[in-house]
């Protein structure tokens, strides 16, 4: 039993000692997880259909469509989906909810962006806008000195 043990830890020791990513297969598509040692994560997500997802959470926001206004702040979470090419991003930034609301205001108006809604309380900003085939949604939210900007674009 002894020999069992000294080599489930050996096996143990070096998936642990020498893996910051892995993969997981089943018959319905494959999950790769990466850890960076900065902090940040990736996760890739292949269904059986071909269908696919990407989740990265504390990396820059790369390949973002110029034409979307992006609010400069700290990146939390970007998530890619084939479906719909929906796209969600989650930005973190000390900025104060006014300035962050008025930024999206004028780059919609300035990317050609027609807002179709349009939510303001005093700790909370939402806007719907569409432009060709797509829908963005922003949520801006205020707690405790930050400001926590949620996006969702996707195809109509």
């Amino acid at each position: 039993m002894s020999k069992h043990v000294l080599a489930a830890a050996a096996v143990f020791s070096l998936l642990c000692a020498c893996s910051h990513s892995r993969t997981i297969t089943t018959q319905d598509g494959s999950v790769s997880v990466a850890d960076g040692k900065d902090g940040s994560s990736s996760i890739h997500a292949v269904g059986k259909d071909g269908s696919s997802m990407d989740l990265n959470t504390g990396k820059p926001i790369t390949d973002y469509p110029s034409d979307v206004p992006l609010y400069s702040g700290k990146s939390v979470m970007d998530m890619k989906s084939g479906e719909k090419n929906a796209r969600v991003v989650v930005l973190k930034t000390p900025d104060s909810l006014d300035k962050v609301g008025g930024f999206y205001k004028s780059q919609f108006d300035s990317q050609g962006w027609k807002t179709e809604t349009s939510i303001n309380t005093d700790k909370m900003v939402m806007y719907k806008a569409s432009k060709d085939n797509r829908v963005l949604v922003v949520q801006i939210g205020a707690d405790s000195g930050k400001t926590s900007i949620s996006q969702t674009l996707a195809d109509k």
